[in-house]
């Protein structure tokens, strides 16, 4: 091989049908400019033998030619370069490869020697995202836009046993174009074809080529079914208001209600980003109690930054009523809304924060029986002022800790007000002794103030109280290890014990934030074990239990832990049979075992202390690889007490999921009530293929648990997505 180099400023290699990236982004002049200035870059042409006819004003290279300019590599049999009428030549197993990763096939190119127009026969594109288009002959024009006869558009692979097959889908036009400028492929007199089946015809069909992120334009429709709206169609259009905003607005139309518009709007900058949801819909034709004519929800959330430290965001969530949007089939994850503003900073280490809430519930109040009539209307807490600091430790490992809060609470539709201040000043100490010994000591005093109304159901006067409450807390662990070459082993025996004055929970002091709790094994090592700051843990206490892990090189792992507390008087705030409401307290506990990658079982437990009979069980197992997996998670809640309005909760949820084949899998899923009202709460099924071109999933069941004035209970979803075409979700009942 005798390598041979040419300079030629004719020769800017951008060879054949190449679909050029010059992204429709504000980017695209300096790209532009880029590419006027590769025409001027050298050409490195290497060939088995080259020859230069100074008569004919020929150039021709033959045998593994390779040209190389500015990234974008050409390879073929045979190349020539007429510099008379300006008309280069390639034949024979043509690639062309550009800086991207976009590589053009051909059998025959023949193009200007400005690049600005070609011609080629039995073309071949796989782009950067792994689709192509094949055609019988194409054509480019002015260096923007190529033209492609006898076409087909497919991003399906070639079947590896029957390349000659045709792929799972395709798109066949008689004419595609493909607009660099633009970025913009369309396709005339077109059928979209499955399994070689043709299965619709359009005149006309565009989407954007694969340099484009975003583009405007009408996304796929779906389809819903429920005893409320009936037959409903979404179908969406999708605008681009500039690189860092975009906005969806989807109209839809319903058999049995009216119209519904939706409005999503998403933006994002260097600062930050927000994301607004909002609809309105005509309900006019009733059928849900409790439905407004009108209905309309917003979801928005928004965040952005100040500076290095402050931030500011908000969270508004609001629904017409409590049905709208359950029976527009918006996902729901809690039983009320929150709505929320704030500002907060970080400092080096602190952290404030002032901050307001609002909620509304969405379900019946009146079903919370076991709630105070004072205490059952939607709060609104403004303000919320958090501070955080934490001092520099000492040379010996000390440090200063400072938490405060201060919320006022108010409810307009009558019931408890408060306002509150809330601190807790503490000193702490983290050492480790010479033989290996933990510990954690910490002094603190809390200082808190109230002024709260209508506290109790008999009077609606104003109380003020203050309380101050100092405490010390010792956490004492001595991890034990047996370290082996392969395995360690370590036993840790744990104590916490703390210590408060008695008397700190006065009943003038509204509990708002500190009815929810249960003892377990993540709480019990806490000195105070109550989550809020209304009201605290008084008297003295002790912790005690032990953690035993077995770690190794390999997958194996074993971890186990069991605690109980015992405290001098038992404490009348807690609730009877929440595990705490006696001397001594129930015994928690976990164990997580993984003896291989294929089988997982995680549990947590709660035993009573008098007769270990369990009163919580969460289990969670994993069996088998991904071609045959099981899940099971098994839970249990064993009722309060006799007087509690809730009653034992047990639930088993099954999921088995199957790769049936290489791009086959299935699941099967039941929740199931074990307990009280015993019976299915939602049982179904998927069934999903999936490959690099397509994917298709159905998904259907009965869900027991849906309100009987809101969506079916019994469902059907299909969706089928094309991949880089498009996706058709369907619900059909």
């Amino acid at each position: 091989m005798r390598p041979f180099r040419l300079t030629v400023s004719l020769l800017a290699l951008s060879l054949g049908l190449g679909l050029l990236l010059t992204a429709a982004d504000p980017a695209w002049a300096a790209k532009s400019k880029q590419k006027h200035k590769d025409k001027d870059q050298p050409v490195s042409l290497t060939a088995d033998r080259v020859v230069q006819d100074r008569d004919l004003s020929t150039v021709t290279a033959s045998g593994h030619v390779e040209l190389d300019q500015a990234g974008r590599i050409l390879l073929a049999d045979n190349i020539s370069y007429n510099m008379k009428q300006d008309v280069i030549i390639a034949t024979g197993n043509i690639s062309l490869t550009e800086a991207d990763g976009e590589v053009t096939f051909a059998d025959y190119m023949e193009l200007t020697g400005d690049m600005k127009d070609a011609a080629a026969h039995s073309l071949r594109t796989r782009m950067i995202d792994d689709s192509t288009f094949t055609a019988r002959q194409g054509r480019r024009v002015d260096a923007e836009r190529t033209v492609m006869n006898d076409a087909t558009y497919t991003a399906c692979r070639p079947c590896a046993e029957h390349p000659e097959k045709p792929p799972l889908w395709q798109v066949n036009a008689d004419t595609i174009t493909h607009d660099t400028q633009r970025h913009l492929i369309e396709y005339q007199d077109a059928w979209f074809t499955f399994d070689d089946v043709p299965i619709f015809y359009t005149p006309y069909l565009s989407h954007a080529d694969p340099t484009v992120k975003r583009e405007s334009g009408i996304l796929p429709p779906s389809i819903i079914n429920n005893n409320v709206l009936g037959t409903s169609v979404r179908m969406p259009y999708f605008q681009v208001v500039s690189p860092n905003e975009d906005i969806t607005l989807t109209p839809m139309l319903t058999s049995k209600q009216g119209e519904q518009l939706d409005v999503l709007d998403r933006e994002r900058t260097i600062d930050g980003e927000s994301k607004i949801n909002f609809s309105v819909a005509n309900m006019s034709a009733g059928g849900v109690t409790g439905t407004e004519p009108t209905g309309w929800h917003i979801n928005a959330l928004a965040q952005y930054d100040l500076d290095s430290t402050w931030r500011v965001g908000y969270q508004l969530q609001r629904a017409s009523d409590i049905y709208y949007l359950q029976d527009f089939n918006y996902r729901v994850t809690d039983p009320y809304l929150t709505s929320k503003g704030y500002l907060e900073g970080f400092g080096y280490r602190s952290y404030a924060s002032l901050t307001a809430y609002s909620f509304q519930n969405l379900t019946d109040t009146s079903s919370y029986y076991y709630l105070s009539p004072l205490t059952r209307n939607e709060p609104l807490a403004l303000p919320v002022l958090t501070y955080s600091y934490v001092g520099d430790p000492s040379r010996y490992g000390g440090y200063w800790s400072f938490d405060g809060q201060s919320a006022a609470i108010t409810r307009q539709g009558g019931g408890t007000n408060s306002r509150r201040v809330n601190t807790q000043t503490a000193w702490n100490l983290a050492t480790t002794t010479s033989d290996g010994e933990v510990i954690k000591f910490s002094t603190s005093m809390r200082l808190d103030a109230y002024d709260s109304s209508n506290v109790f159901s008999t009077t609606s006067g104003e109380t003020d109280v203050a309380r101050g409450i100092p405490q010390i807390a010792i956490d004492w662990r001595y991890p034990l290890a047996n370290v082996g070459t392969a395995s360690s082993q370590t036993l840790t025996p744990i104590v916490v014990a703390s210590a408060t004055p008695y008397g700190g929970n006065s009943s003038k002091i509204p509990n708002e934030d500190s009815l929810d709790f249960e003892l377990d094994d993540v709480n019990i090592f806490s000195p105070d074990p109550y989550l809020g700051y209304d009201h605290i843990f008084t008297g003295p206490r002790v912790a005690y239990g032990g953690e035993y892990a077995v770690t190794s090189r390999g997958m194996p792992a074993f971890d186990a832990l069991v605690a109980q507390s015992y405290q001098a008087h038992a404490d009348s705030n807690f609730i009877v049979g929440d595990g705490m409401d006696q001397n001594l307290s129930d015994i928690v506990g976990r164990l997580n075992v993984t003896p291989s990658q294929n089988f997982g079982v995680s549990y947590r437990y709660r035993l009573n202390k008098d007769d270990y009979v369990l009163r919580r069980s969460e289990i969670t197992a994993n069996v088998g690889p991904r071609p045959f997996n099981v899940q099971e998670t098994y839970v249990f809640y064993d009722k309060l007490s006799a007087n509690s309005p809730f009653n034992a909760r047990e639930q088993m949820i099954t999921t088995l999921s199957a790769q049936v084949s290489r791009y086959w899998s299935t699941q099967i899923y039941n929740t199931e009530n074990l307990g009280y009202d015993v019976g299915p709460l939602q049982t179904g099924a998927r069934l999903i293929y999936d490959d690099e071109c397509f994917q298709f999933m159905i998904d259907g069941g009965d869900n027991h648990t849906v309100a009987t004035t809101a969506v079916n209970g019994t469902y059907l979803m299909l969706r089928f997505v094309f991949k880089t075409l498009s996706q058709f979700p369907v619900s059909l009942m």
